[in-house]
């Protein structure tokens, strides 16, 4: 008997609208929810796939020895693809000339991921294959075929071996990004390595496993490896790669989550008000049904059931929406990317599915426990019930729901914290102030016919609705400024990480006396390139006379010094300069002195990362053993180091009265185009012994990942702005039947339709800018906490927000709320008393 009439009065109340409001919110989360997470899913999987470029497979595994053969069973029953690299270093021999050149021996499945770029001749064009030389073949960079004085179609030895040369190697998609091989690569196929002979036990050789396949494979493939993993090998991913592009991914999909929690508070504040405002509608209902003998028990189940057919239809809705939206975003996307983003797996779905359930049910479940506790006596006693309006426990239940969702779908407890507490802080603010601002408001007294008075009036008269819906502006308006400027902030350090001016060639190993005439040749051609640096390797073996612990011997019983000084085994490249390079910045000391020259004493400005690693302070004197000569040096500075940007940086750096006193190589970096292709061969055959280290299609691939990602971004931000437009309309028309009361009366006391519509425009005017003001403020301060915390950005204010944020909340918040009310004010009083009716 009572599902009959529930669907009875279901049918009728959908046909009125009074469902509009919840069922557009629960679809508003569900869209919301699954066009977001599919997209950034599948955004950040076509992201990571072109990241793969970059180690040429999805995972890599590295060792200093051979690998057992049960790795590549293994693999292979994982249904992985695979492919075998060895590298090392050979002589090649032609027309009486001998080359040392860097080797890597792969099978013909290599590149896993990417491909190799090759020329048919040293002016011919360059294309891409994927695969590398066949057997008896060999591939060579451009650098060997001047001093081996060849050409393709001649033969070249290596080791043992004789080999037809039969293309140009370009580049590699895993090419190291800087490597002293520079220049003199060579490519050989796999199943050539016995032929040469240069791989002999105990020869310095590196071998490397590539695999491509499913992630879940992967990850299955690595929890059988781990427990068998050797100290000297390593498994890594393109995430595990300490390089700007690494880092660049992580920021992104940080940002990506970021906006997919965006995503979920606006849906939930939706929902929230239109439950709440979907069961004050039903107060008077309730109170006739009550009235004409309706038990506790069939209220609910009438209730309950709409409430079901509701969030069914809404979450079906709010799918097919959502599915429309991201294949329209995808293919957007895919057009200006140039490649088919990946299918998004179930977990869209799910969670969308998921999360319109939880929203429908805990943003619900109190005000329909209000509503089944209406009296009977409000249908002679309209103010019966209101009490039950703001509910202490909606609240904690509602914001309890937020973070708990939020959590779930980050995953990350800080990221989820900072975004809660700042709402939080949001929240408690705007009720100060809407309380602060109301109350002037009736102090400052109502003039006759004055339009700003009428909307005070009107604001003060809905203090509690209007305290909601400030709060509701504020978050949309906190987390659509919160995106914009995120956004702003991060691709803009991605660019300077890799401007547009940045060098793509290192030119290394260039002889004192080729310092100049290479200088000339550059300018002649009209090539930009940065300074020549001074380059040795040298070492710090003690600080203030305290020598470093030494490397001891277990083979001849050595036991280490527990009680010497530790210190950095590395032995890096050092430089003398006379001014401070771009990207560095001194935090601690001075830089040298003008007259440094004249003095015998050196000076040293030290990377202020190995401040606390070598226990280094201003004024200590280091010692630096650079070949077989030890040199004392003074630290007068610490520098911070940008080593993101594509320029020379150094660890150390010498007061330039070093100069002469080693001997040194000198090292630069020039921006190269398609026109000075052969300027660059012209340049090789000059001065045969320099090598040249091509960045050019690292830095393109990386330029093509940040485009992908700021694309991806915009996209996501355009649907947290529609969110965030959603949630103002679905605040707007919660109070629209109210307003149209206050409307009628209006015009019944002789109020002119001009007076009433400024009145509407100057109330929503406020509630705007007020919602704004407080908006940017917090935002400011969240963002400085989560752009160190998350993003490891430079923490910093944004003045200009805080007068962005009150007049594009002013803006937007007066123009959607106008709009929805005017076409309201354009009916006449008769029209307006049967809509109430």
């Amino acid at each position: 008997m009572w599902a009959k009439l529930a669907f009875k009065l279901f049918t009728r109340e959908f046909r009125r609208g009074e469902l509009t409001i919840i069922f557009a919110a629960i679809a508003l989360a569900v869209l919301t929810v699954f066009s977001l997470s599919s997209i950034t899913e599948r955004i950040s999987l076509n992201i990571e796939q072109k990241s793969s470029d970059f180690i040429a497979a999805d995972r890599r595994l590295s060792s200093n020895h051979a690998f057992e053969p049960e790795l590549l069973n293994k693999a292979k029953q994982q249904r992985l693809e695979t492919a075998q690299m060895l590298f090392f270093d050979s002589m090649l021999f032609a027309n009486d000339e001998l080359v040392l050149a860097s080797v890597k021996a792969t099978t013909q499945s290599y590149p896993l991921r990417g491909s190799l770029t090759i020329k048919d001749s040293l002016i011919g064009q360059t294309y891409a294959v994927e695969s590398g030389p066949d057997l008896g073949e060999i591939w060579l960079s451009e650098g060997l075929f001047y001093p081996l004085k060849v050409k393709v179609g001649d033969k070249v030895e290596l080791g043992a071996g004789n080999f037809l040369i039969t293309k140009v190697l370009v580049t590699e998609p895993d090419a190291p990004f800087f490597s002293l091989s520079g220049n003199k690569r060579v490519l050989l196929n796999y199943d050539d390595i016995p032929v040469t002979k240069a791989v002999q036990p105990g020869s310095r050789v590196f071998h490397r496993l590539l695999f491509a396949g499913d992630e879940q494979e992967l990850s299955d493939f690595y929890s059988w490896l781990k427990p068998q993993l050797k100290n000297n090998q390593t498994w890594e991913g393109v995430k595990d790669r300490q390089t700007p592009l690494g880092n660049n991914l992580d920021k992104a999909e940080s940002f990506l989550l970021l906006a997919g929690l965006f995503g979920i508070m606006l849906a939930a504040v939706a929902m929230a008000v239109s439950a709440k405002r979907y069961c004050e509608r039903q107060y008077d209902p309730v109170a006739m049904m009550k009235t004409l003998g309706g038990s506790r028990t069939i209220i609910r189940n009438i209730f309950l059931l709409h409430l079901s057919l509701v969030t069914l239809f809404s979450i079906l809705g709010g799918l097919a929406i959502g599915f429309v939206l991201q294949n329209i975003g995808a293919a957007y996307l895919a057009n200006f990317m140039g490649a088919e983003l990946p299918q998004s797996g179930f977990r869209p779905w799910f969670l969308a599915i998921f999360i319109g359930v939880v929203c429908a049910l805990m943003f619900s479940l109190k005000p329909l426990l209000d509503l089944f506790d209406i009296p009977p006596l409000r249908v002679l006693r309209r103010n019966l019930g209101d009490t039950l309006a703001l509910s202490r426990l909606h609240v904690t239940l509602s914001l309890m729901t937020i973070f708990a969702l939020m959590w779930l779908f980050s995953g990350a407890l800080v990221t989820t914290l900072i975004l809660f507490g700042s709402t939080l802080l949001v929240i408690v603010i705007l009720f100060a102030v809407s309380r602060l601002f109301f109350a002037a408001g009736r102090r400052l007294g109502l003039r006759p016919g004055s339009s700003w008075s009428l909307a005070i009036a009107t604001l003060q008269k809905r203090a509690n609705a209007n305290a909601i819906q400030l709060i509701s502006f504020a978050l949309a308006i906190k987390l659509m400024l919160f995106l914009v400027v995120l956004q702003n902030d991060m691709i803009s350090d991605w660019q300077l990480q890799v401007p547009e001016d940045a060098p793509n060639m290192f030119i290394i190993n260039i002889a004192e006396e080729e310092v100049e005439p290479i200088a000339t040749f550059f300018n002649d051609k009209g090539i930009s390139h940065e300074a020549f640096y001074p380059v040795f390797k040298g070492r710090v073996d003690a600080v203030n006379g305290d020598e470093f612990a030494r490397r001891v011997s277990k083979q001849e019983g050595e036991k280490r010094d527990d009680d010497a000084r530790r210190g950095s085994r590395r032995e890096p490249n050092l430089t003398w300069l006379t001014d401070l390079p771009d990207g560095n910045e001194i935090t601690a000391g001075e830089w040298f002195s003008a007259d440094i020259h004249n003095s015998d004493a050196l000076e040293v400005s030290v990377f202020e990362g190995w401040k606390d690693d070598l226990d280094l302070a201003l004024g200590d004197t280091l010692t630096l053993l650079v070949n077989e000569q030890t040199f004392d040096v003074k630290v007068t500075s610490f520098r911070s180091v940008n080593w993101g940007n594509i320029k020379p940086n150094f660890f150390m750096i010498l007061s330039p009265n070093m100069a002469g006193k080693i001997p040194v190589t000198y090292f630069s970096a020039a921006q190269l185009h398609d026109k000075h292709a052969k300027d660059i061969s012209l340049l090789l055959q000059r001065y045969p012994t320099i090598n040249m280290i091509d960045v050019k299609s690292r830095m393109e691939q990386a330029q093509s990942i940040i485009y992908q990602v700021t694309l991806a971004i915009g996209f996501v931000l355009s649907i947290v702005l529609v969110s965030g437009a959603l949630v103002l309309i679905s605040q707007v028309q919660a109070s629209l039947s109210e307003r149209l009361q206050e409307v009628v009366i209006l015009r019944t006391l002789g109020a002119k339709g001009r007076l009433i519509k400024l009145a509407t425009l100057y109330e929503f005017l406020l509630l705007g800018a007020i919602s704004g003001l407080v908006a940017a403020i917090v935002s400011d301060i969240a963002l400085l906490i989560i752009q160190q915390q998350l993003f490891n950005l430079e923490g910093r204010l944004h003045p200009y927000i805080w007068l962005l944020g009150p007049a594009s909340g002013a803006i937007f918040v007066a123009s959607i709320g106008y709009i929805m009310v005017a076409q309201t004010m354009r009916q006449n009083t008769q029209g307006l008393l049967r809509k109430l009716g």
